[in-house]
């Protein structure tokens, strides 16, 4: 609804309670509205005591209706009655009602049941960019969902099995089939876990009891939830499928009906750039849906896996992930999903503005084959190798990874690896030390994982290794020399029974 200077309503009624900021004093406004209505009325520069009487009752009428208008949601002022006692359309023109005001005479108390009959939730803002993320948040805020983690202990009075709470993390609905996704660290120490959907409340009923580690008097901690036509509806949840490499887990909860599930709107990680806008929405320290906002930071980070792989292609963001954040959505400015929030680099344990999220072109490939197979079908090379400081500190070996054992039966015991063993005599040989993949260098376990990943089952590559080998000097003396090889192996796939059995 415009005024007659062309200035949207937002940006006239607002009071410090909404955040939003104008440059326009609406009490500054309101006066100069009434002195001009006075002078139509009784000519200018007419001023008699009734007039400025009658003037001072319509001003104390108005300051309540703006301080109710100041709280209501711009949709609502349509509805205001107009000056002849009718419910103002949308279509109202601003010469009929400039400000879409009650007539003067309405007493305040007819004032106060207009606005609060028809006064939605939303507050008024003057800033595009602030509505933009509140619209955001609120189309988004139903699809993240809290997850309460639990182990199992022993009663020592009794033979009871009790569930113990161990922790809580954010996760999102991923498909109307019930699927939700978090990081595999939110559930990696859990027996069970149950999760706390925003519903409509009808049809719907949540598990008793229903134990919540939200914080004492946040909203969720006795089932209300930020959204007001919104109820928290908590449901056990089953594993699916988990992927400790890239931190990735699926969940699934059953009985939902289909119309309470709002998937989240995936966009892309590809062709992110530095400086981009990101918004973060999680249950920091037991404060459900919290939202927090920055930009994207950084791009092609790494960090590591629970299990100390290296995850590669990370988000770098300064929006605030806290303990609890993990397993939340990371989005673009548009509200869709280019990330999973993981992880943070802190001296305290909270956000020192350094967030880290995994791309969501990776978590689209992981999570597809976790719904589809419960696993993570991977190309492995088919052999066992020594950690590379290990291999630094004891045997004096600065380039490369050394295999420990090569797998009996796999392509790569069949093209001709060898990996460490111990003479009839009791000496040590050393194994081959891979230094390269396809030509890509390997230093340490981190690029040999990445030179795989590359790849699929089945694919042929060239591994180039190092073979020591013991040679005589010309003056007799036995040397230990090293010999570049480059074998042709095929890649096998990391369910493959040859390599899992023994």
């Amino acid at each position: 609804i415009a005024l007659s200077s062309g200035r949207s309503i937002a940006s006239s009624f607002v009071t410090p309670r909404t955040a939003c900021r104008s440059s326009r004093s609406p009490d500054k406004y309101i006066t100069q509205h009434f002195a001009e209505e006075s002078g139509e009325r009784g000519g200018v520069g007419a001023k008699s005591d009734d007039s400025r009487a009658h003037q001072k009752t319509k001003l104390a009428v108005d300051n309540n209706r703006r301080r109710l208008l100041s709280i209501a949601r711009a949709s609502a002022l349509p509805f205001l009655l107009n000056p002849n006692g009718g419910v103002a359309s949308a279509s109202t023109s601003t010469a009929e009602s400039p400000i879409g005001l009650l007539p003067s005479s309405t007493p305040p108390e007819q004032v106060n049941a207009a606005i609060v009959q028809r006064s939605p939730s939303r507050v008024l803002c003057a800033d595009s960019a602030e509505e933009s993320r509140i619209a955001i948040f609120e189309a988004v805020a139903p699809s993240v969902v809290y997850i309460d983690t639990f182990s199992e202990k022993r009663d020592v009075f009794s033979t009871n099995v009790m569930e113990v709470p161990i922790g809580s993390g954010s996760g999102f609905i991923w498909d109307e089939r019930g699927h939700i996704v978090t990081n595999f660290h939110v559930v990696q120490q859990a027996k069970s876990a149950q999760v706390a959907i925003l519903t409509s409340g009808s049809g719907t009923s949540s598990i008793k009891p229903a134990f919540t580690s939200v914080r004492p008097g946040a909203l969720g901690s006795d089932g209300s939830t930020v959204l007001k036509n919104f109820t928290r509806t908590v449901y056990k949840a089953k594993v699916v499928g988990v992927d400790p490499t890239k931190d990735i887990a699926v969940l699934k909860v059953d009985d939902v009906p289909t119309k309470e599930l709002r998937p989240i709107e995936v966009g892309t990680s590809t062709g992110l750039r530095v400086g981009q806008g990101s918004l973060a929405i999680g249950n920091p320290f037991g404060l459900d849906h919290t939202l927090t906002t920055g930009v994207i930071s950084g791009i092609g980070r790494e960090v590591k896996s629970p299990i100390g792989r290296p995850i590669s292609n990370v988000i770098q963001t300064d929006a605030a992930i806290n303990p609890g954040n993990s397993g939340g959505p990371l989005l673009d400015s548009s509200g869709k999903m280019i990330g999973m929030a993981t992880a943070i680099y802190s001296p305290s344990g909270a956000s020192a503005g350094v967030g880290f999220a995994i791309p969501v072109d990776t978590v689209k490939t992981i999570v597809g084959m976790l719904i589809e197979n419960g696993q993570i079908v991977r190309p492995l090379l088919g052999v066992s190798i020594l950690d590379s400081k290990q291999a630094r500190q004891a045997l004096g070996i600065t380039r490369g990874i050394l295999i420990l054992e090569v797998k009996p039966g796999t392509p790569a015991a069949q093209a001709g690896l060898r990996g460490l063993k111990r003479t009839d005599s009791g000496i040590i040989e050393i194994g081959d030390i891979i230094i390269a993949i396809e030509g890509n260098s390997i230093e340490k376990e981190g690029d040999l994982f990445k030179a795989i990943e590359s790849f699929e089952p089945g694919d042929v590559v060239k591994v180039t290794v190092n073979r020591p080998g013991i040679e005589v000097d010309d003056d007799g003396s036995p040397q230990i020399k090293l010999k570049e090889i480059t074998f042709e192996v095929k890649l096998i796939a990391s369910d493959d029974s040859t390599f899992l059995k023994g």
